[in-house]
């Protein structure tokens, strides 16, 4: 993940273990180990056109007030199914997701359409994903 932090355009510092695992109880489901190994070193990452959501850090919570939990929940689109946990966004109304499984969230991201609600397997893990849209680049 270190190469893969290169990628990525902001510097803003990881969370702790403690609040990731205060968002999954939310969420009620587990992230995927690079989503975690990723939120260790940089909270609320900016990958290439997409803004991912911090999760809450109880050392910044001015800063991260809204979260992925939040996104998931208070401002989430009606007729989303539950199975989708959003992740980012690009400011056009699609959302970057991964899919929620009994409790777990798979590795691959997803493009949630807002105005179709269909979603489209965008690559297999997160680090794929990044990778692709720096390469894009």
């Amino acid at each position: 993940m270190e190469t893969v932090r290169k990628l990525i355009l902001t510097r803003k510092p990881g969370v702790d273990e403690i609040d990731i695992k205060a968002a999954e109880e939310k969420l009620q489901a587990v992230f995927p180990e690079q989503f975690v190994q990723l939120y260790h070193l940089v909270n609320n990452p900016e990958i290439g056109e997409w803004l991912l959501f911090p999760i809450k850090d109880r050392k910044n919570v001015k800063k991260t007030w809204d979260d992925i939990v939040r996104q998931n929940t208070e401002v989430r689109y009606i007729g989303m199914a539950d199975e989708w946990i959003v992740i980012g966004e690009n400011g056009t109304g699609d959302k970057l997701c991964l899919k929620k499984v009994n409790g777990l969230m798979r590795e691959q991201i997803f493009l949630w359409y807002h105005e179709s609600g269909e979603a489209e397997e965008l690559a297999p893990s997160l680090k794929q994903f990044i990778i692709s849209l720096t390469e894009e680049e």
